[in-house]
């Protein structure tokens, strides 16, 4: 199997890292993925690929916007992200298309679980003797179950993608993951 070394366009990869660094601040600060940031990044990557590709590069770009976030709802079991988490993964899932926007929502997965175990151990007050530990209003150390604790999975959303984006960059090929395959496959 032959690679071929189409990269990603700078607009795409300039795109996505702003809107990730954006919905990872507004996930971080008040729990939400807003529309504003989601929706117009949806719009922008499908017109700038459907301007670049002709049918082709829409046809990816709506591919991809529809493909990434069922990832994210398959792995999660249908329960589990917010709908800005999932409009987010259809954002990436257009500025990225079919094949990076389903790695970038894979390793967001694994990059979920390392959060969720941190996220438990801050909350049960493993980190400085109980110092961050979940506080009510009145500053009592809070005794929540388990299964109530969420994460902001737009973080690990981002965390996923970004570092999908790196290996792209590094290796200089889209489909740099097939490499892995065909070494394998291939001894």
């Amino acid at each position: 199997m032959e690679l071929t070394a189409r990269m990603l366009p700078f607009w795409s990869m300039g795109t996505t890292v702003v809107l990730l660094g954006a919905a990872s601040y507004t996930d971080l600060r008040w729990r939400r993925i807003p529309n504003v940031l989601t929706f117009p990044a949806i719009g922008l990557g499908v017109t700038l690929y459907s301007l670049t590709g002709g049918w082709g590069g829409f046809l990816l770009s709506v591919s991809g916007t529809l493909l990434a976030p069922c990832v994210v709802v398959l792995m999660h079991g249908g329960k589990g992200p917010g709908r800005g988490d999932i409009k987010l993964a259809a954002a990436l899932g257009a500025l990225l298309g079919p094949s990076l926007g389903t790695l970038a929502m894979l390793l967001s997965m694994i990059a979920g679980g390392f959060l969720a175990m941190g996220w438990m151990l801050k909350e049960w007050g493993f980190f400085g003797h109980g110092l961050f530990r979940r506080r009510d209003r009145e500053g009592q150390a809070s005794g929540k179950p388990v299964g109530s604790l969420t994460i902001p999975y737009g973080v690990a959303i981002a965390l996923g993608t970004l570092l999908t984006l790196v290996v792209c960059l590094w290796t200089g090929i889209e489909n740099w993951y097939f490499w892995f395959v065909t070494v394998g496959a291939n001894p």
